[in-house]
């Protein structure tokens, strides 16, 4: 959502503006005729509008080039604009001559037309600050929400009934069996649980921290599923030194488990590779009739992703099911 231009302000104050630059340097002469300043007004008024639209685009045009802001950027902006702005004060005044059949004072009329427009680009470069403050707060706040989005998707992918559930079965079902097994098993629920909830604030986190959450998490559900799933995990050492979106990777391998069958005699098997610059999990396809496929978790990974200027890559094929995540 992009916040909408009013034009109408930046109009009122360029017109303002040049009224004032007429009555400013008429009175140097002594006396200012009214009907003299309102005919000087209607005659200049729409070049005027004209050279307040090519300061506009001119001061856009710097900062989408990313010219440095500051001081600089406006003495930048006014040299050129004025550069430009005399070579068509040259033509405008001559025709104006021409076409009124009066004689006109060249100089006094060129810097008339430097200090109006000085003036000009000051009134516009405010208003194009204030733009920007406006769609960056418009930005922020979509941005907010999708992180909110986001976290609540991840929070109810993990804290859900379902698996917490499952975990606690299966924790019920080791304390009779192995004893040893049932208080690791505990240790890494309860290092699931901690990480969601101490990272559910944090737009990043260190790939390591990700990966000790995403190796608790796969014990967990290996321990569950037994030999219907196969999760091989390799990863880089130069990628340790990047971050990524907490939780993405775990959403991945739960989104596979979700969405496929996965039986002893035809397991899920899940491939995480991380190399220096992305994060890639690859699982074979066994879909689940039942399931329904919205693609919301896809889809608020990639917003997450977005606001670090980055997109996640998906690739399906007949077999297989790929997901690929920038590192940061």
């Amino acid at each position: 959502m992009k916040h909408k231009t009013n034009i109408l302000p930046l109009l009122l104050l360029v017109s303002i503006s040049l009224l004032a630059c007429i009555i400013a340097f008429m009175a140097r002469g002594g006396e200012v005729d009214v009907m003299t300043v309102l005919q000087y007004f209607v005659w200049n008024l729409p070049i005027c509008l004209l050279v307040g639209f090519i300061d506009y685009k001119i001061i856009t045009w710097s900062h989408r080039w990313r010219i440095p802001s500051g001081i600089w950027s406006i003495l930048l902006d006014i040299l050129v604009s004025n550069i430009l702005l005399s070579l068509l004060s040259i033509v405008y005044i001559y025709a104006e001559a021409s076409l009124r059949g009066i004689e006109v004072q060249f100089m006094q009329r060129i810097i008339l037309s430097v200090f109006c427009n000085s003036a000009i680009i000051l009134i516009v470069e405010v208003f194009y600050y204030n733009q920007q403050y406006l769609e960056n707060k418009t930005q922020l706040a979509i941005m907010e929400k999708e992180k909110a989005q986001y976290q609540f998707e991840a929070l109810k992918n993990q804290i859900n009934p379902h698996f917490l559930f499952n975990s606690l079965n299966v924790l019920s079902s080791l304390a009779y069996q192995d004893a040893a097994k049932a208080n690791l098993f505990a240790k890494e629920l309860s290092s699931v649980y901690r990480y969601l909830l101490t990272t559910q604030e944090l737009m990043k986190v260190p790939l390591q921290d990700e990966l000790d959450f995403v190796k608790s998490y796969i014990y967990l559900e290996q321990i569950r599923f037994g030999e219907s799933l196969h999760i091989n995990l390799t990863c880089d050492e130069q990628a340790l030194s990047k971050s990524i979106v907490p939780a993405s990777i775990q959403m991945l391998v739960e989104n596979a488990l979700k969405h496929n069958i996965n039986t002893r005699e035809s397991p899920l098997v899940i491939d995480i590779r991380i190399s220096e610059e992305n994060v890639t999990v690859t699982n074979n396809l066994q879909l689940r009739s039942s399931v329904s496929k919205n693609r919301m978790g896809l889809d608020n990974l990639e917003k997450q992703y977005r606001i670090h200027g980055k997109h996640i890559e998906v690739m399906k094929s007949d077999f297989m099911f790929t997901v690929v995540l920038p590192l940061l």
